[in-house]
């Protein structure tokens, strides 16, 4: 196996891993690109001995390009890994892909071509849902594409081909490709801000003076949450790192907060319905409302994709919202509480 010449990379891709067996499926894509043998491969974090660390092994002895840095952190290990990828990379431009996801032939030079323009300084493009999964996974993956996420659900569709310019929040942190350049101004991931890191670098990045592009075309398939209680976390943390964003002095933005005045007023309501019926109508008429709304989303999915398995979406609504608010609360009365569910394992 003869070493690759590091000046004929063209982009490098850092992979934090956990070991998790979709990895493979990761690798497999990026070398079935049209760029396969221009990538600058990173996979960083320690793999347990078996299929996956075996897999790896045999990737490494056929492709020069795929490196493996099996390093983990005791604080950060997320940003931490990501940061270590950087510094082994080669190319101009560096992917930040997580291990679960996979990428179309395309990919590579779709993102690539937004760099032409000089100031452009990061490139992000929509997490889409694959198709081999459980319906609960899917209907996770419907809720954050539905008008029930706002402005977010713009991340987890393709929607206009046009490449455009956006802000910080309206980026994804498992795709996102930065110029060296830009990189270089930033204070890289912050290990001591997670989950939420990839949005502090975005917002570094315009700070810096460089502009952000998300591109619909630039698109990764990213596996949703398979259970209630990793997608209730899940959402739970994107409610807390909304305040973190907001103390860390980045821009603050009402439309996310919705969810937590919703809890707000069910709490407030439910306590007042103890003392007075008026408070208690006035909670049905809240829920009531709710339910029209969720009805109306979920309507209009279940008549885009013609499955109507998918009007349980009804019932995912609720769910996630909840989860939101409440996450959003806790962070407010109970700061920087813990949101890892363990060492390295990077925000998805």
């Amino acid at each position: 196996m003869q070493p690759h010449d590091s000046t004929s990379f063209r982009l490098s891709v850092v992979i934090p891993t956990m070991g998790r067996p979709i990895l493979r499926k990761t690798l497999d894509s990026l070398m079935e690109t049209d760029w396969a043998a221009d990538l600058d491969i990173i996979v960083v974090g320690p793999i347990p001995q078996g299929p996956t660390l075996d897999y790896l092994v045999g990737m490494r002895e056929r492709h020069a390009n795929i490196r493996h840095l099996p390093v983990s952190f005791a604080k950060g290990d997320a940003s931490e890994k990501r940061n270590a990828g950087y510094r082994e990379s080669k190319a101009a431009i560096i992917a930040f892909i997580d291990d679960d996801v996979y990428v179309p032939p395309h990919w590579p030079q779709t993102v690539s071509d937004c760099f032409r323009e000089p100031d452009v300084g990061m490139v992000s493009g929509p997490s889409l849902v694959p198709t081999d999964i459980t319906l609960l996974a899917r209907l996770a993956g419907l809720a954050l594409s539905s008008k029930a996420a706002g402005y977010v659900a713009h991340r987890y569709i393709k929607g206009n081909a046009e490449a455009r310019r956006v802000k910080w929040s309206r980026t994804i942190g498992c795709n996102m490709i930065f110029s060296r350049a830009a990189f270089e101004k930033i204070v890289k991931f912050d290990p001591d801000f997670y989950p939420g890191e990839e949005m502090i670098a975005a917002h570094g990045v315009t700070q810096s003076g460089f502009a952000l592009v998300f591109h619909p075309e630039a698109y990764v398939y990213h596996y949703p949450k398979q259970t209630f209680r990793g997608f209730w976390r899940q959402i739970y943390r994107y409610g807390a790192t909304r305040i973190r964003l907001i103390r860390a002095g980045l821009d603050v933005e009402w439309t996310p907060l919705v969810p937590a005045v919703w809890v707000f007023s069910l709490v407030a309501l439910g306590i007042g319905a103890i003392f007075h019926p008026w408070f208690l109508w006035l909670l049905w008429l809240d829920i009531g409302l709710y339910g029209l709304v969720a009805a109306w989303i979920a309507a209009g999915v279940v008549w885009e994709t013609k499955r109507w398995s998918d009007a349980l979406l009804f019932f995912i609504q609720p769910f996630m919202h909840l989860s939101y608010g409440v996450g959003i609360w806790m962070e407010c009365f109970r700061p920087d509480k813990d949101l890892g569910d363990a060492v390295g394992k990077p925000t998805t």
